[in-house]
């Protein structure tokens, strides 16, 4: 509280500042931001250090996928995830290493802005008939993933195994199109953060596919902060792409927290992941009918139906992969445990480097 500006409760002195700040068995020593942190061990940590365990932690900010593989390669490193899949299947054969490939709470999707030429239900079912599924996993991520069934990932409480998913055909997406009174030779902008390959790739053989039934898109590449400002910016839905990449999970293992960010007619701009300004009158129904409900049918049961709207309905995105996440490390590092849900994160007190004989 010595450090608090503004009511903020010293939240921008902690962003900044390192000073022995942590309350578990870590603490940190040293921040450079965009650079890298220091941790080290409490020695008074309530949980003790009989054991073998790390007692010095670095994280290292290093964006560039081919630079991470190196550096694992030549032992600099303990351990990178998420990886291209070519750099994960030219490690495989390292006897050094060994790559965790584990399942998410993480669903992939290409956000559909409800204004414009996919304002209608039928126009974003086009798109969604339209997009080149198998392909895209097998092709592009080299089978580190599968379909998507919906906006949920299967591991995740509440999850309809019976939600509608879509398979590739041309036909039906022309066929919608017409419907919806899309005409021949309509441009969709596509925006996406630069640096993802993969996904320029996965959004490239789409843009294959729209070309075939008349309908051209374009991709363009913007830096993170720009991204962002669109993505959580207040611009009207006229005014946004048709098209975003994004990519989510739940806070905690529940399926009405996983959607209702990204779909609730509240969430738009600044106020959640709602980037397609998404709203349907029902699900929203659904959403406040069962927000504090106890029983456990009836709860599924509305998470079950708005998993059925937006899979087939009225799609607020196309729905295409739960990806696998992939973790290398150095075959000497003990006790790494996948989290599914906080994706990316490692609990290094549980974790420790084999002792030599």
């Amino acid at each position: 509280m010595q450090n608090e500006v503004d009511g903020d409760f010293g939240h921008g002195w902690a962003q900044l500042n390192e000073e022995g700040l942590g309350t578990g068995p870590y603490r940190i020593v040293e921040f450079e931001p965009e650079q890298q942190l220091v941790l080290e061990r409490y020695d008074d940590y309530w949980g003790g250090w009989e054991g073998n365990h790390f007692d010095r932690v670095i994280f290292r900010v290093i964006s560039e996928n081919e630079t991470r593989r190196q550096l694992i390669e030549q032992g600099e490193v303990d351990i990178v995830d998420n990886l291209t899949p070519e750099a994960n299947e030219a490690l495989a054969a390292n006897p050094d290493l060994v790559i965790d490939r584990s399942y998410s709470a993480e669903v992939d999707y290409l956000i559909l802005t409800e204004a414009g030429p996919l304002a209608t239900p039928e126009a974003r079912q086009a798109m969604c008939w339209a997009f080149p599924y198998d392909e895209v996993i097998e092709g592009v991520f080299k089978g580190y993933g599968k379909r998507a069934i919906g906006g949920v990932s299967e591991l995740v409480a509440g999850f309809d195994p019976e939600s509608f998913q879509y398979t590739t055909d041309l036909d039906k997406a022309r066929e919608l199109l017409a419907a919806a009174e899309v005409a021949e030779g309509t441009e969709l902008v596509l925006t996406m953060e630069t640096g993802y390959e993969d996904v320029k790739a996965a959004v490239q053989l789409f843009q294959e596919n729209l070309a075939q039934i008349g309908i051209n898109l374009s991709i363009q590449e913007v830096d993170l902060s720009t991204f962002t400002g669109i993505m959580f910016g207040e611009m009207e839905a006229e005014e946004r792409p048709n098209m975003m990449p994004w990519f989510w999970w739940p806070d905690y293992n529940d399926a009405y927290n996983h959607l209702y960010p990204q779909i609730a007619c509240d969430q738009w701009g600044p106020a959640g992941t709602n980037g397609g300004y998404y709203c349907n009158e029902r699900v929203q129904e659904l959403f406040e009918a069962v927000r504090d409900e106890p029983d456990p049918a009836k709860y599924q049961a509305a998470l079950s139906e708005i998993q059925q709207i937006i899979s087939r309905d009225d799609p607020p995105a196309i729905y295409y992969m739960q990806r696998q996440w992939t973790t290398v490390l150095r075959n000497d590092i003990e006790g790494f445990v996948f989290n599914p849900i906080n994706i990316g994160t490692f609990n290094f007190y549980t974790m420790s480097r084999k002792e030599s004989a």
